[in-house]
């Protein structure tokens, strides 16, 4: 029986093994509990926050660390905690400050380690909302009554076009203190500085002294990019942006709503 118990496959959530219902796709399940059969250790590289990634994590049965907040932490599902966490710089607060006064309609929340507090709401971050939380899974704050310390990470929600424009007034009034990243169409992030899911990943290997092993990625976004090239084996499904494709070693015929993951799993399991 061929032996994967050295190869790690860690995968985004949304996008790639979350189609667009956000319901797991049982044909993903199932070759899921094939990789683990062959010894396979399976986890998950998000930018939701544990909070929203949580319901997650039971009906994938999870007991390895994954990463959350787009790489702004480890969290160890065996053990319930994070393994590894790092803040955003509290000069945030000013920014964030400066964007809502210039961009107004744009919505956004602030992911604490345990708790998700909304400043400033848009039809956009009412969707995230939606999609990433149980009811009454956040609170309604005004950013003048919130601290500036312990933030995960700050998400912006808006149209394509603000996002566009947002990213834009950044590049011109850059916080070299902080990390931005698109991780969707309509979000843009502040994560601590030098946060990437590529560098999370980096840091398990480490932290679980895993060197040597083999480590596939599959992801469909910017925020996944420094992941799929720090793996050896890196895997983009077909609904990829061609960014991410061009990085990949293997491009998946399958979309994230038709079993993408699956056909990368079987893939990697024929590969080795």
């Amino acid at each position: 029986m061929k032996n994967l118990s050295n190869v790690m496959f860690i995968t985004d959530m949304d996008g790639t093994l979350l189609p667009a219902n956000k319901r797991l796709n049982p044909k993903d399940l199932d070759a899921i509990d094939v990789f683990r059969r062959f010894g396979g250790h399976f986890s998950v590289a998000t930018g939701r926050s544990v909070q929203s990634a949580m319901r997650y994590f039971e009906p994938l049965d999870l007991d390895e660390p994954a990463i959350v907040c787009n790489g702004g932490g480890i969290y160890d599902c065996a053990e319930d905690r994070f393994a590894w966490q790092e803040f955003v710089d509290p000069s945030a607060y000013e920014t964030v400050k400066d964007i809502f006064k210039k961009f107004p309609e744009v919505g956004g929340e602030i992911d604490l380690s345990n708790e998700i507090l909304v400043p400033q709401m848009s039809i956009q971050e009412e969707y995230h909302l939606d999609i990433s939380y149980a009811k009454d899974g956040y609170r309604l704050e005004e950013l003048c009554n919130i601290s500036p310390d312990g933030w995960c990470k700050m998400l912006f929600a808006s149209s394509f076009e603000k996002i566009n424009e947002l990213m834009e007034y950044v590049r011109e009034h850059n916080n070299d203190k902080v990390t931005f990243v698109r991780s969707s169409k309509f979000f843009y992030e502040i994560l601590p500085r030098g946060c990437s899911k590529g560098a999370a990943l980096k840091k398990i290997m480490e932290i679980y002294r895993r060197n040597g092993w083999i480590v596939a990625a599959c992801g469909d976004f910017d925020n996944d990019l420094e992941m799929i090239e720090y793996a050896d084996i890196g895997i983009a499904p077909s609904n990829a942006q061609e960014c991410v494709k061009k990085a990949a070693s293997f491009i998946t015929k399958a979309d994230c709503d038709n079993g993408a993951v699956a056909e990368a799993l079987y893939y990697v399991m024929n590969a080795l």
